[in-house]
């Protein structure tokens, strides 16, 4: 009676390139660009930076666990551009080092061992690093939406069901993730009452200057026109009326007066 191998998902090679290293920056699902790149887009299955300057390193990584995905499949040969190194990955004995194209490295994955046994060393070689693909870097990080090693969240509760993912880290994913959407309600919500309460507060200020600008018998129909008329005077409108209206007063008087003189004549 054979024993059957354990099924292997790109999901699990994925994982066990992730803790090769853990010392290192590793990203999975990785594009050389955004979506609506110029050139060719690529989607690198992993990519692992080491920190260095004086010797950069970057490895690409393809993930092949079938034969089939592997005849079928070429475009990593366009990958290899973008990377010091290359390596194909596979569960143990998919593919011979023979098969491999020269440049690239060939890395065996053991199922029952979780494991990770380099085949065939890669070929280092001198590239010009894309900005383009350091960007997407940077900015896949930043979204919250992403799920390490998995290239979609289908994916990830099909390997769940399959008892590959456990109930503890499904659990903890979706626990960060209610987390996450829960302060960022919370915070909406904030800023909806801040919003309201000053709203309501500029209104009132608002109705106060109307009320004001009544009491002094200004036209409240473009308070801003009125407002900025009236400021611009020396004096308020009012007293200026006023001074107008007595020195009509006084020259009236004085007219009076000159009259009556005029009509008094000495005996």
């Amino acid at each position: 009676m054979t024993e059957d191998k354990p099924k292997v998902t790109a999901a699990d090679i994925k994982k066990a390139l992730a803790l090769r290293h853990s010392k290192e920056f590793f990203i999975t699902e990785c594009k050389n660009g955004a979506t609506w790149y110029k050139n060719q887009l690529y989607r690198f299955d992993a990519v692992a930076i080491f920190k260095s300057w004086a010797h950069p390193k970057i490895i690409g990584y393809e993930v092949k666990v079938s034969r089939g995905d592997y005849m079928g499949d070429n475009k990593f040969i366009g990958y290899m551009q973008y990377f010091h190194e290359f390596y194909l990955v596979t569960p143990t004995g998919l593919i011979d080092r023979l098969e491999v194209p020269t440049d690239a490295g060939l890395i065996y994955f053991n199922p029952k061992t979780g494991s990770l046994t380099t085949k065939k060393k890669a070929i280092y070689r001198s590239i010009e690093v894309s900005a383009d693909m350091l960007m997407y870097i940077i900015m896949n990080r930043l979204d919250e939406e992403r799920i390490p090693f998995y290239s979609s969240k289908a994916e990830m509760f099909r390997d769940w069901l399959n008892c590959k993912t456990s109930n503890r880290t499904l659990a903890g994913l979706i626990q960060t993730k209610l987390v996450q959407e829960n302060a960022r309600l919370d915070s909406e919500l904030n800023a909806i009452r801040q919003t309201v309460l000053l709203s309501d507060n500029i209104q009132e200020k608002y109705d106060a200057m109307l009320e004001v600008m009544r009491k002094h018998d200004l036209n409240t129909y473009r308070p801003d026109e009125v407002l900025d008329k009236a400021l611009g005077l020396i004096c308020p409108a009012w007293v200026a009326d006023s001074v107008i209206r007595l020195k009509r007063e006084i020259d009236g008087m004085s007219e009076k007066l000159k009259q009556n003189e005029s009509e008094v004549q000495p005996c």
